[in-house]
């Protein structure tokens, strides 16, 4: 089993898909990259030459990948064993319902959808049918990550305090004017949704808890679209634990940031990635702790694990890939989906009416919904 070759399909060939691409066809990877669908003509050649393999490699993959208009054709003909999601957010869900209802297992980017009620069906169905979904959360296949929420978990940091998450992605008008449904409430939300939902994934699994209570405000300050570009919030967990989020895409485009804060009551850590570097300073009792944990990274994971900021994609499909052979769960599974897009619109709809919400909704919600919301001026 371990040596078995799962066959991948992708669906959707924007600027993403070429880090899914590099991932699947990379050496050793256990993976063949065996159909793609989009409905723009050339689209997967345009992307396919983003990526950088050699000639002869491009070569070798081109002959085993066929090109579909539309994505249930190539789910009847291909039957993949793992079907990969790239296309715009508003299109998961239905994407994602039918390819694991065709027999099949899903990569799917973030967010899992833009409605509660979907995110818990895409959850229901994984389990029915006994297909793993691994969601697009990178920040958990980050090094050294997995060993702080583990130690977190056990109590090494003693009772956590608070944490807290910045992420200042910033886009240039040109990045929300390249495809019309950029920024739109419906198909991909603002900062919080877009850029922020992975991140929010990743503070409430470090600070090991689930968050139950929502409040924020919104803003659109710089941006012409119809989301937000700015938010701030908090998010309370069960564990009694708060959570500070700050999210926007007014920063200067060349300069992205994604910072994490925990505090416990026996030490805590700040770490993050700027400009593509990341950046680690742990500290339990007062002790520097950056060191020993470099060498407990290297110990489970191996060497190689130090260099996958280069394209986390990678640990992603490695890990639903052993997930599958082993009857296992993804490290960043169907729940992490479904409770990270739930936190996000609640904190949207605590924007919208003005007061804590509760988590889980007590009804259902989409972003879709947000349209209505007003930002006034931007001046």
């Amino acid at each position: 089993m371990a040596g078995k070759i799962l066959r991948v399909a992708l669906i959707g060939c924007g600027r993403i898909a070429a880090k899914h691409i590099m991932a699947i066809t990379k050496k050793n990877s256990g993976l063949l990259l065996c159909a793609v669908a989009d409905t723009a003509p050339g689209a997967f050649d345009k992307v396919f030459d983003s990526c950088k393999l050699s000639l002869k490699r491009k070569h070798q993959i081109k002959k085993t990948v066929k090109t579909y208009a539309g994505y249930h054709e190539m789910l009847d003909r291909e039957k993949p064993d793992i079907t990969s999601i790239t296309a715009p957010s508003g299109l998961h869900y239905s994407i994602a319902k039918a390819a694991m209802l065709s027999g099949s297992h899903i990569l799917l980017e973030k967010p899992m959808s833009m409605k509660a009620s979907q995110a818990r069906e895409l959850r229901d169905i994984s389990e029915q049918t006994n297909r793993r979904i691994a969601m697009g959360h990178i920040f958990r296949y980050f090094p050294v990550v997995g060993n702080l929420q583990k130690d977190v978990a056990a109590g090494r940091f003693g009772k956590i305090s608070h944490g807290s998450v910045i992420v200042r992605w910033g886009h240039d008008q040109a990045y929300y004017g390249q495809a019309s449904w950029r920024g739109t409430w419906k198909h991909d939300g603002g900062v919080l949704m877009n850029q922020c939902v992975h991140a929010i994934d990743l503070i409430c699994w470090l600070m090991n808890g689930n968050a139950i209570a929502a409040n924020a405000m919104i803003s659109k300050r710089f941006h012409d679209m119809e989301a937000e570009d700015i938010a701030l919030g908090t998010l309370k967990l069960d564990n009694g634990a708060l959570c500070q989020i700050e999210g926007t895409t007014n920063s200067p485009p060349g300069d992205h940031e994604a910072a994490f804060y925990l505090l416990g009551e026996k030490g805590g850590f700040r770490m993050g990635i700027r400009r593509g570097r990341p950046y680690f300073d742990i500290r339990i009792n007062g002790k520097k702790k950056n060191l020993e944990y470099f060498m407990k990274e290297i110990r489970s994971r191996g060497l190689s694990s130090l260099l996958s900021l280069t394209n986390p994609h990678a640990g992603i499909y490695a890990d639903l890939r052993g997930a599958i052979l082993n009857g296992k769960y993804p490290i960043a599974d169907a729940k992490s989906g479904m409770m990270s897009v739930e936190s996000v619109l609640a904190l949207y709809l605590s924007a919208k009416e003005k007061k804590q919400i509760t988590i889980p909704l007590a009804k259902d919600f989409s972003s879709q919904e947000m349209s209505e919301y007003s930002f006034g001026s931007m001046s």
